[in-house]
């Protein structure tokens, strides 16, 4: 009877019970998806802040470069100023200096200039007409409007052979205020754009979207369905007024469960008002049996608190222990998404940390690093940017979870080091190759911590090139003792890194130290340049030791990567303009086995010993190829004799091509045909250029008299000798060596 009756009261309050649970799992899910789903908008609210200030930044650099170019840069005024288009060392001059821009900041596709004056257009790939020119239509649309300006997405097609590209384009004005003599075109390719965006979001889980002030969009092929994407966050740049939105593929999906909490929220209160209603009638039924039913609970609870124990339970407490363990797996799976947002987070502030471009004060520091679980800031702060030794050929050799993971084994082995030498750090990866540490040093600055700092940095490169499979070089930045001084350290720290090139790989670069080496001037091993390209036209003998004499110079004066680039593409270009001048044969061979190499060769390496090797070895291969080509020739032994002769005579001032007529039983005319075709020079010019060259020797080297210097070298009076020097120095003798004391003298 008793157990007929418990069963009967257990089924009439399971009916409420279950009802109940069942309400209150699905106000848990609804509450657990709402959260989410903020959350949600909010990463994506800071995902589209991010990508705009990311874009706006790379934009605005190069806005202030460009400016900055045609205020102060003289070359670039040089062109405008120019009256022809047929002027090549200008033209050359502008080229350099757009490739220097486009070195600077790889986002950018293409620069091109346009002079007003004769409608002539210069870019990096070819020099025309307005008329001729592919983007015409682009200038001449916006040569009356030259203020400030990016454009939208456009298609920029240079070549009529080549497919066009998407591009954003920069229009300023030249000069700087009265843009009356030209206009300079910077392209940024769109696609670029979206690399720099492509890192802050999962495609498949989230989108970017970004249309520029008419509507158009930027990355159109990137597009998401447009019947699953769900926008959560818009925000419009101030300075170029592109729209930037941000949402989830599965958005809709998300905002129509969101919906559907209101409607569950009100079932759920009809329900308990029915369970509170069955409740008090079940309750009023079974009154009795509850009272047995409070009064064994009641001595049940007694018996526990005096130390007794009994055995069994009931199914109900089974199924309410089974409703926990789902809940409780639930809020684990909501711990590991805090988790991730919070990893998201915390790369957030770092670069707001070190890009210094946010209105982050000390306390709101410290109020997200508390928030975060990150180290709160101290008295000083160091960065330093550890950066991966050869990248491209680590992508080449490891697949990219192995890269993943390897990368990985570098930021825990730093965090590992840092407590054994008790350092305080924060590490992010501020890009593919490099990671940037932010260490928080104590008050007290001595020599003793700072050898310490050293040492733990030393212990850093040691391991990494023991254990992992590549090695790193470390620039080391400067101490950063207030939050505004942060990004200045992370600064100089990639700036030390720049000199990675010159002093060597796998190694500490500390920016304080390379900040007081005396650079030497890079225009300074432009003479050099000339003297190994023209020599190796000529195919003498001491071209080889002329370029390691250079290498070996610019590796004393400190030169940074781009520079060294800089300096290789000169002469790339000088190389390229002596072998314009010998025969079709040499050219040949120096287009087809020489340049493509040494271009390889300056893209690829990332040491200078190395650049010299190999690009030493590739010349000396193509050298001896050209000297097999000359010997082939007809009469080149006999212009290799008369070349001898001449630089063995070249002080004599009768030398001419009947003095060699007469000196190798050949006519002058013929000789002088041989010559032009086997040196690619006129015998007048060699034998000019031989004399000048000792003639600067002597001005250097001596104190002779202008007279005497032209007695040495062939002339019989200074007047000629003089005329001469000023054509091909631009100065004259007097004014060379004045200006050569005074630069000693500096």
């Amino acid at each position: 009877m008793r157990k007929t009756w418990f069963i009967r009261l257990l089924l009439s309050y399971m009916p409420i019970f279950l009802i109940v649970v069942t309400f209150l799992f699905f106000v848990f899910f609804q509450l657990l998806s709402e959260q989410n789903r903020q959350q949600a908008a909010n990463a994506n609210n800071q995902l589209s802040i991010q990508a705009m200030r990311s874009i706006d930044a790379s934009l605005k650099a190069i806005d202030s470069a460009i400016m900055l170019e045609i205020i102060y840069n003289k070359q670039l005024t040089d062109f405008f100023d120019g009256r022809s288009g047929s002027n090549a060392y200008l033209n050359i001059s502008a080229v350099d200096q757009m490739k220097g821009i486009i070195l600077s900041y790889p986002i950018i596709d293409s620069i091109y200039l346009y002079r007003f004056e004769d409608e002539f257009v210069l870019s990096t790939s070819t020099s025309d007409k307005l008329e001729s020119y592919r983007d015409q239509s682009f200038i001449t649309e916006h040569k009356g409007s030259l203020a400030k300006k990016w454009t939208g997405p456009r298609e920029f097609k240079e070549f009529s052979l080549l497919e066009g590209k998407p591009v954003v384009s920069l229009v300023r004005g030249v000069p700087f205020i009265a843009s009356n003599k030209g206009m300079i075109v910077v392209n940024v390719s769109t696609s670029a754009l979206y690399g720099m965006v492509a890192s802050l979001y999962d495609p498949e889980s989230s989108f970017i979207r970004i249309r520029d002030a008419e509507g158009n969009l930027l990355f159109p092929d990137r597009e998401p369905d447009a019947k699953t994407a769900k926008a959560f966050a818009e925000h419009v740049s101030s300075y170029t007024d592109w729209s930037y939105e941000s949402g989830l593929i599965n958005g809709r999906l998300v905002q129509l469960v969101s919906s559907l909490y209101n409607v569950w929220f009100v079932v759920g209160l009809l329900m308990i008002a029915v369970s509170f209603i069955w409740l008090v009638y079940v309750t009023r039924r079974n009154s009795k049996p509850l009272e047995q039913i409070t009064s064994r609970v009641r001595g049940y609870a007694a018996s526990v608190s005096s130390g007794a124990s009994r055995e069994g339970g009931g199914d109900e407490f089974t199924f309410i222990e089974t409703a926990l363990e789902n809940i409780i797996e639930q809020s684990n799976r909501y711990q590991r998404k805090h988790k991730e947002d919070r990893h998201l987070h915390t790369n957030n502030l770092f670069h707001r940390l070190i890009e210094g471009n946010s209105e982050l004060t000390l306390d709101g520091w410290r109020d997200e690093a508390d928030r975060l679980q990150l180290p709160a800031p101290s008295g000083e702060q160091l960065v330093f940017v550890v950066e991966m030794d050869d990248y491209a050929e680590f992508c080449r050799k490891y697949s990219h979870r192995d890269q993943n993971l390897l990368k990985f084994s570098l930021r825990s082995v730093i965090q590992e080091l840092a407590t054994k030498h008790e350092c305080e750090l924060w590490t992010e990866w501020t890009s593919a190759l490099q990671l940037s540490v932010m260490v928080f040093l104590k008050q007290e600055e001595d020599e003793e911590r700072l050898q310490a700092m050293v040492d733990f940095l030393e212990h850093i490169r040691s391991w990494t090139e023991q254990y992992l499979k590549f090695t790193v070089t470390i620039g080391i930045g400067t101490g950063a003792k207030q939050l505004s001084d942060i990004p200045q350290s992370f600064k100089n720290a990639t700036e030390a890194l720049k000199y990675k090139i010159s002093l060597g790989q796998n190694r500490l670069i500390d920016y304080g130290q390379t900040a007081t080496q005396g650079q030497a001037e890079v225009f300074g091993h432009l003479n050099a340049i000339r003297a190994i390209a023209q020599s190796y036209r000529l195919l003498e003998a001491d071209w080889k030791g002329r370029f390691d004499d250079w290498f070996d110079e610019m590796k004393q004066g400190m030169l940074t990567k781009d520079e060294i680039v800089n300096l290789m593409n000169y002469f790339l270009y000088y190389m390229k303009r002596e072998m314009a001048t010998t025969s079709r044969e040499f050219q040949d061979i120096w287009e087809r086995d020489g340049l493509p190499g040494l271009n390889e060769i300056v893209v690829d390496c990332q040491s200078l010993e190395r650049m010299k090797e190999e690009g030493g070895r590739l010349l000396i291969e193509l050298a001896a190829k050209l000297q097999e080509e000359q010997d082939k020739r007809q009469h080149a032994s006999i212009i290799r004799e008369m070349r001898k002769y001449i630089e063995q005579h070249y002080q004599d001032p009768n030398m001419s091509l009947e003095y060699l007529s007469d000196k190798f039983s050949i006519s002058p005319k013929y000789i002088s045909k041989l010559f032009k075709e086997q040196t690619g020079d006129k015998f007048v010019d060699f034998l000019i250029d031989i004399r000048m060259q000792n003639a600067r020797r002597l001005l250097e080297e001596t104190s002779c008299s202008v007279q005497e210097i032209a007695d040495r070298v062939g002339y019989l009076n200074a007047i000629s000798f003089s005329r001469v020097f000023r054509r091909v120095a631009g100065c004259s003798p007097s004014e060379y060596r004045e200006e050569l004391s005074r630069r000693k003298a500096e």
